[in-house]
């Protein structure tokens, strides 16, 4: 049994203590004065044009849009029979929507109440579940994407495409003033962390499976 991936232990470190870091600290200072500066200057002096450009990365980022990428991801790996990849890809879209609904109702933190852009969520506010899918859903289709490339300079622009994409559907959330920044920043630990560790649980699959 080959060793687990140390690049993958790292990312999964990094990511959860990120995530504990800001849960723990999200409601003192400086963070808390940071959310509500943010959140109250993105209320009065936004310019229109950043709103009109955040949505469509935050509709990329919401169920539509991970369902979209999710099934046509999904058609293709069951075409090719890679089983693997198709728990991997659930794992890592799904997984990540759980686990951040029940984050939510544990932290149950109040969403920005200063105005927002689009009617605000039911839903808690910390962590962001779309910045969490923006790096685990959004991450785990461009490995899969990546790794049919043959062509190092396309597998380089997919991953320019998406980290930029993933990065702005966090960003997006914060422009509607329907999450804080350290939501946005939590939720992107999260993700990332969520990501490693699917991959760590596919790799172990794969080499049981060859």
């Amino acid at each position: 049994m080959r060793p687990l991936n140390r690049s993958y232990l790292l990312l999964l470190a990094a990511g959860l203590v990120g995530f504990v870091l800001l849960a723990l600290a999200y409601d003192d200072e400086p963070f808390s004065s940071m959310d509500r500066d943010v959140a109250k200057w993105i209320a009065t002096d936004l310019p229109h044009v950043f709103e009109l450009a955040s949505r469509p990365f935050s509709w990329l980022g919401g169920w539509i849009g991970l369902t979209v990428l999710g099934v046509a991801t999904g058609i293709l790996l069951v075409r090719e029979r890679a089983w693997v990849d198709i728990g991997f890809l659930l794992a890592a879209l799904l997984g990540t929507q759980l686990v951040v609904g029940f984050l939510k109702d544990w932290f149950d933190r109040p969403r920005p109440d200063v105005g927002s852009a689009v009617p605000l969520p039911s839903s808690a506010s910390f962590p962001s579940g779309h910045a969490a899918a923006g790096a685990a859903s959004l991450g785990a289709i461009a490995i899969l994407a990546s790794e049919g490339l043959p062509d190092h300079r396309a597998r380089t622009w997919l991953w320019v495409v998406v980290v930029v994409a993933g990065a702005a559907v966090g960003l997006s959330r914060i422009a509607l003033n329907v999450h804080y920044v350290t939501d946005v920043l939590a939720g992107w630990c999260f993700g990332l962390a969520w990501l490693a560790a699917c991959l760590l649980v596919r790799d172990r699959l794969s080499s049981g499976t060859t």
